[in-house]
């Protein structure tokens, strides 16, 4: 590492929770099961994951072609016992609604910011543990405000940027895809907070999973698809660097990519226009004198610009670890996240969070947060979790528009006999096991992630014992979909029209981690029955 006269050193930016684990889970990527649910008959490329603590889930039952699935049951419609989901069970059957709840979904952002509430309610709960409402309030504090000791963005630059190029980042970041938060005097969205020392500004979950639907209401945990991390990310990295360099050199060598400095051009413009905005930008920096600045390979510089809104790498340079591979995850909604007790009955070893499945509980998925985040683990146990998993567990869908009620029925209908249901069983049409990426189809660049050798083993010095890796897909949740504008565990499909092949052919991507191929399943049904279909996910 080199010293910088001028560090903007942001640059030890965290990926929220934000990530989507992948697709479902505070947060993207990270996911753990310990065992490997794919079927003996379909062999991995990679190495297969590691079996623990007893056999997963069965597979799905596969069709023999003459109308009988293997279990013996007839291929979709009726079953046996006269019923249309047979033994799977109705996937949406009606999750029951929490005994305390708070607003989490309203046209008022004031109103889910319980109008000034949060201020203060961890104290409160601390000193009052038997309230529930406490309990969940500190939780929804957290969630918007704690960033759990994690790295994060010097508080100089962010201040800086907040202050002079409101044009082109937007009010509290607006233009970037995040939410002003109105209580902030210095003008900060939802989503990132200052540090207790008040010399970074963390992320915390809701950059990632608060997000205004296409109706107008704010939801508290809906994936933020309208996010450009990776912009925001070179706003705080190339950006400076570019400064920097233009002001003697002081960059020491570390170039920006073209993609890259194409994406900030608009600041830098502005920038290279006033001598003033740069007297202030050394003002700002003036606090940052001798620190070190992280490696920023123009390389990754460029699969930042490349990035669509609502995904990310949260494993890449300039953070604190980088794993060495490519690898995009979209950011995944966090509601309807299935209890144990679902789980079980459902057949599901766990709840299955992230692309990969791997992570058990929403709980390990935070630890892996602090960890990857430059965090302390240590410095948090289960009952400093507590608040935050309970208000989590909390969270529900929020309602779709009225759907027509015959298509609604009818898409139904589909939904069991073309097979959707046998990868969509479990709670909120989750699936309940593992899938090979030959099996689905889609890009395979995410069973390289914390492994870009495909050795067995995770790379960076950090410890995945309860949490292995699993060079496996799981079947995302299909509830709120009607919100979604992401498909596919990279968010490389736009629209469910497209996942389903209905309307005009469209362009295929084949650039690794970026790929939209895959998951054909359902391109052959009439558009009758895709209209259906389409009509019936949305209405959850």
């Amino acid at each position: 590492m080199r010293t910088l006269v001028f560090t903007v050193a942001l640059l030890a930016l965290i990926q929220p929770a934000c990530s989507s684990p992948g697709d479902d889970s505070p947060g993207t990527g990270m996911e753990s099961a310990g065992w490997s649910a794919l079927p003996s008959d379909e062999a991995s490329s990679g190495p297969t994951a590691p079996t623990a603590g007893g056999p997963g889930p069965a597979s799905s039952p596969s069709n023999t072609g003459d109308g009988v699935r293997s279990d013996g049951r007839a291929v979709g419609g009726e079953t046996s016992d006269g019923g249309l989901w047979g033994s799977y069970g109705d996937p949406f059957a009606a999750q029951a609604e929490p005994a305390v709840a708070l607003t989490n979904v309203s046209t008022s952002l004031n109103d889910v910011l319980e109008n000034g509430d949060l201020e203060g309610a961890c104290d409160r709960y601390a000193n009052d543990p038997s309230n529930e409402v406490e309990k969940l309030l500190c939780g929804k504090w957290m969630f918007f405000y704690e960033g759990f000791g994690t790295s994060g963005v010097p508080k100089p630059l962010v201040d800086f940027l907040l202050k002079h190029f409101q044009e082109e980042l937007g009010i509290g970041f607006s233009k970037l895809g995040l939410v002003a938060d109105p209580s902030s005097e210095a003008g900060y969205p939802l989503g990132m907070a200052p540090n207790e020392e008040e010399t970074h500004i963390s992320f915390t979950c809701a950059s990632c999973h608060f997000a205004p639907l296409p109706d107008g209401r704010f939801s508290v945990g809906a994936p933020n698809l309208d996010y450009e991390y990776g912009l925001h990310t070179l706003t705080f990295s190339a950006f400076p660097l570019v400064v920097v360099n233009g002001m003697g050199g002081l960059g020491l060598g570390q170039p920006v990519h073209p993609d890259a400095l194409e994406r900030i051009q608009p600041l830098v413009d502005k920038m290279d226009a006033s001598w003033g905005l740069k007297a202030q930008f050394m003002m700002n920096m003036m606090s940052l004198m001798g620190q070190e600045l992280p490696e920023f390979p123009e390389e990754q510089q460029a699969q930042y610009a490349r990035w669509l809104p609502g995904t990310m790498d949260f494993i890449a340079s300039p953070l604190p670890l980088d794993d060495g591979v490519d690898v995009v995850s979209k950011i995944s909604a966090i509601y309807g996240i299935p209890t144990s007790e679902e789980g079980e009955e459902a057949g599901m070893l766990h709840a299955m969070l992230g692309s990969a499945g791997n992570t058990q509980t929403t709980e390990g998925f935070l630890e892996l947060f602090v960890d990857f985040g430059g965090g302390e683990p240590s410095a948090w146990d289960s009952e400093d979790f507590e608040p935050l998993l309970a208000y989590i567990e909390s969270l529900r869908p929020p309602k779709p528009p009225q759907q027509p009620e015959e298509l609604v029925e009818a898409g139904e209908q589909v939904f069991v006999e073309a097979g959707c249901v046998d990868c969509h069983q479990g709670p909120r049409g989750s699936g309940v096991r593992l899938f090979s990426f030959e099996e689905i189809g889609t890009d395979d660049a995410l069973k390289q992630w914390m492994d870009p050798g495909l050795t067995g083993e995770p790379c960076c010095e950090k410890g995945l014992e309860d949490h292995p890796l699993t060079y496996s897909l799981k079947s995302p949740r299909l509830v709120g979909l009607w919100a979604m504008e992401r498909f596919l565990h990279n968010g490389s499909v736009g629209s469910l029209d497209e996942l389903l092949c209905l309307g005009p052919a469209t362009t295929p991507i084949d650039e690794i981690a970026y790929g939209n191929g895959g998951h054909e399943f359902g391109c052959d049904l009439s558009t009758e029955d895709k209209v259906a279909l389409i009509t019936y996910l949305e209405s959850h």
